[in-house]
């Protein structure tokens, strides 16, 4: 199953999953969601989330200096002439829908940060503001888009896995688990049910591999897809 695909020909794309469950009305939508897109990406996301959701799950770590610092990447890229792509910018308040936010606050995801090894912070505080401005001098979307493509079976790369372990646990298997807890409770209160319902569930395209994972473990089964275009690999104004 594939979440994030990159190809030559149709540039970056998401996969915009259904979920559903024998014995039940509920259908979980999954949006696996890139930062930096086409501002087309997040207005055909948000008309979906509008015309098809009752509820929405989201992301979002409030108020954290942490996650600010790790999130400078792709927001100091928005608006970048030359890529031409903006950050995630839905504002879900105009959706007409409940929205659901099961993350971490700022304040638990700082003092969790403080206790990540130092090697991972040091490297970090490198690494980032070095991608950043390679990234706005150099840049271009295909760079972007490299490693951008995501299946369901993680990659082998046992050596960066070991290294960024403190990191990988706080910023995707912590909110998780968080999320997938979100996602079972929402089943058991709909269990039984025979209206239809659907749950938008909208969060970066890592961790849909636990969203996944937990909704199979629940009976749930795909039940279609469609294609979103993220970006395309040309720059704007390219010929």
């Amino acid at each position: 199953m594939q979440y994030i695909e990159v190809t030559e020909l149709a540039g970056v794309r998401s996969a915009l999953l259904r979920f559903r469950c024998r014995g039940t009305a509920l259908t979980f939508e999954l949006y696996p969601m890139i930062h930096l897109a086409e501002p087309s990406f997040y207005a055909e996301v948000t008309a979906r989330l509008r015309a098809s959701c009752d509820l929405v799950i989201v992301e979002g770590v409030e108020g954290s200096t942490a996650a600010r610092a790790l999130t400078r990447s792709y927001h100091s890229l928005a608006g970048h002439e030359r890529l031409g792509l903006v950050v995630q910018d839905i504002d879900f308040a105009t959706l007409g829908v409940p929205v659901v936010c099961p993350d971490m606050t700022g304040a638990e995801f700082d003092e969790r940060w403080r206790r990540v090894p130092l090697r991972e912070r040091a490297t970090l505080a490198v690494l980032v503001p070095a991608y950043v401005a390679g990234m706005r001098l150099l840049g271009t979307r295909r760079f972007l888009a490299r490693h951008l493509q995501l299946e369901d079976l993680p990659g082998d790369d046992e050596e960066d896995a070991e290294f960024w372990a403190g990191t990988d646990d706080l910023v995707l298997h912590r909110r998780d688990r968080l999320l997938i807890d979100a996602v079972t409770r929402l089943h058991h209160a709909r269990a039984g049910r025979h209206e239809p319902f659907t749950a938008g569930v909208l969060y970066g395209a890592a961790h849909m591999r636990a969203v996944t994972t937990a909704l199979m473990d629940l009976g749930y089964r795909p039940a279609g897809a469609q294609w979103l275009t993220v970006f395309t690999l040309d720059e704007p104004g390219a010929a």
